[in-house]
């Protein structure tokens, strides 16, 4: 597999299809096509540019190697970033397609955050001081990571969520740079420990920390239910664009994950077992959405004209209810249902400005549909005690 495949995999598995474009290919004007970038993310607002850079033959000699390394890490994949950023400037869109074969129109206007990561895979004998570059700094780009393949898969692998590589692009730009003005040196896994552990600075034996961490997937881990999503979204608007919930739950960290996992799979029991609770909910203030899971009443029909009405017109009744309650712009539900001995899974996204609503107000405090919500600290990493 080559880089550029791996990476496409790796990316498209973590950060989403959706959200994932390794063919970047446009035409500004007739007869022109440029390339982007090897591989980009676009998150919303969030968006990286990946250059990618694999030794092809590599030499035995460590002198060549490092020849290779300067010319094809530190200028040539440097000038493409440069190359990356001025494109994003320059064009109003740019019109590529994801890797679901979906055609965006990007704009570096709306792009708030851009990282820029240089990605590399050298031969065995590139030098211990090459591989040891962590980040290139540009006049006019500015600071660039630069991974080793191994080192930026186990840091996607590990972290796993969208909105938990963004932070920790961002962490381990300012404490490289606070490490190399201190003269100190830390491997990759000392700068992951490090930020999974909210350590202020790596330390060269943070990396130890690791060995202790719990994998704790099956309760945080979304990406199985939300890579089914396109069949079962349930919009207000009839839109198929389930993009915008896939992106809602793109900036949620890992904490907010562990969250709506437990609520999904506390209405997935209730309706299994043939039961009814009321609605599970939260809300993330960072984004101003709320989130509301609810399993529906096993009396009522799920199929049928008749029962995917009273589906729809639950989901979002009770969508709009949590999203008026944590006054909240946008409002995420989801409701789970039982259909023999197959469940459904409706989702819906609210997404309007919150207004005052005395009548709505009145519904919701006379009937108790919801559960009263209370501020909680969740953490993203859990480890085992030494």
């Amino acid at each position: 597999m080559t880089l550029e495949e791996f990476t496409a995999q790796l990316n498209g598995s973590t950060f989403w299809k959706e959200f994932t474009f390794s063919q970047n290919q446009f035409s500004p004007r007739p007869g022109q096509e440029l390339e982007l970038a090897d591989s980009f993310v676009w998150l919303g607002d969030t968006a990286f540019v990946i250059q990618m850079k694999e030794r092809a033959g590599p030499k035995k000699a460590p002198e060549v190697e490092r020849r290779w390394f300067k010319d094809a890490i530190q200028r040539t994949a440097v000038r493409q970033i440069k190359d990356s950023i001025r494109f994003l400037k320059e064009h109003d869109t740019i019109s590529i397609a994801n890797e679901r074969g979906q055609r965006y129109d990007v704009s570096g206007n709306d792009i708030r955050y851009l990282a820029k990561i240089i990605l590399y895979a050298g031969g065995p004998s590139l030098p211990d001081d090459c591989r040891r570059i962590q980040y290139h700094v540009s006049k006019t780009a500015g600071f660039i990571h630069v991974f080793e393949r191994n080192d930026y898969s186990r840091v996607v692998q590990t972290l796993a969520v969208p909105e938990e590589v963004r932070r920790y692009l961002q962490y381990r730009e300012k404490v490289v740079l606070e490490l190399a003005e201190a003269g100190d040196t830390v491997i990759e896994g000392d700068i992951l420990a490090a930020f999974m552990s909210d350590e202020l600075l790596p330390s060269s034996s943070s990396h130890k920390t690791l060995d202790r961490l719990v994998d704790d997937a099956d309760k945080a881990d979304l990406a199985p239910v939300m890579n089914r999503l396109a069949d079962h979204i349930q919009n207000p608007d009839s839109s198929s664009d389930y993009t915008r919930i896939l992106l809602e739950f793109a900036k949620l960290p890992r904490s907010a994950w562990r969250a709506a996992k437990e609520r999904l799979d506390l209405s997935i029991e209730t309706v299994r077992n043939g039961q009814f609770e009321r609605p599970y909910r939260f809300y993330f203030p960072e984004t101003d959405c709320s989130f509301m899971f609810s399993p529906f009443p096993p009396e009522k029909q799920t199929t049928g004209s008749e029962g995917e009405h009273a589906r729809r017109i639950g989901l979002q009744n009770l969508t709009m209810g949590a999203k008026y309650l944590s006054k909240a712009r946008r409002g995420i539900g989801v409701l789970v249902s039982k259909d023999g001995e197959f469940l459904h899974l409706d989702w819906c996204l609210i997404d309007e400005p919150w207004e005052h609503d005395a009548m709505l107000e009145n519904h919701l405090a006379t009937n108790k549909l919801f559960r009263d919500v209370r501020e909680k600290r969740l953490n993203g990493y859990y480890f085992v005690n030494e």
